[in-house]
């Protein structure tokens, strides 16, 4: 959503709303639980008890475990599948953090993002090889995979919701500096004149919005001009007809663009 803000074509402002944002989470949970329903109602996993060839002397068994296994080969085709969507959803995360590379701390977590997948692919390095390792040790499998969910778990949660906690309470404190200055002839003095950095990046960020839209507006009225003259119709008579007036700043600009 802060691409679409960002590198909006025509850079007007935009609103991204609740609908933006949930949608492509529906989706993706839509593909993940469409995928395991079928799993589940065509090949359901089965139990099976697996017999260890520790015996005693009469040839009985010692040690058994029980595990859920796949019906038949062919099942890995749904693990497969799974593994296919969610990496692709990986990787087009990776690819919007790294667009969004340059944007300020305050509109997107990106540099968060980067530092979340590293974790992750760092979890599934370790963890693969342990999976392999302690299948066999169902006390083992259960502390490895407990402990793979838990790393990538609070990774996403610490690295998304603490930065912005930490920069929301920086910001709170940098507007309690600001308003306690004081004001000298019409002047505010600031006591911190770190202060209103973050009001300074709104101001910057909102002219050059309106540059851009300054621009778009004059390149229409551009092509509105070279329509008319194809009709044959001066815009300035029409200006004058209709009496309207343009301002001096959208006049120049207008002369540019015919230029």
């Amino acid at each position: 959503r802060i691409n679409q803000i960002f590198h909006h074509p025509k850079c007007r402002r935009i609103t991204i709303t609740v609908k933006d944002v949930i949608v492509p989470f529906l989706i993706l949970l839509g593909l993940n639980t469409i995928v395991l329903i079928c799993w589940t109602a065509i090949s359901p996993l089965k139990w099976e008890r697996v017999h260890k060839d520790a015996t005693d002397d009469f040839g009985r068994q010692l040690k058994s475990h029980g595990m859920c296994t796949l019906n038949s080969k062919k099942d890995i085709a749904y693990v497969v599948l799974l593994s296919v969507i969610n990496l692709a959803v990986l990787l087009l995360a990776n690819i919007q953090a790294y667009k969004a590379r340059k944007i300020t701390v305050e509109f997107s977590e990106s540099q968060y993002i980067a530092i979340i997948n590293t974790s992750i692919l760092q979890a599934g390095i370790i963890g693969g090889p342990l999976l392999i390792i302690t299948h066999d040790n169902p006390a083992a499998l259960v502390l490895v995979k407990v402990g793979g969910i838990f790393v990538i778990c609070m990774s996403i949660l610490l690295l998304i919701f603490i930065p912005k906690m930490k920069y929301l309470q920086e910001w709170k404190k940098k507007r309690f500096s600001s308003r306690s200055g004081s004001n000298v002839s019409g002047i505010k003095v600031l006591n911190n004149p770190r202060g209103d950095d973050y009001e300074l990046r709104q101001l910057k960020f909102q002219i050059e919005a309106s540059k851009v839209e300054k621009s778009e507006t004059s390149r229409k009225m551009e092509l509105l001009r070279q329509a008319l003259a194809s009709r044959g119709i001066e815009m300035d008579d029409l200006l004058e007809t209709t009496e309207v007036t343009l301002l001096p700043n959208e006049n120049e600009s207008f002369q540019d663009n015919r230029v």
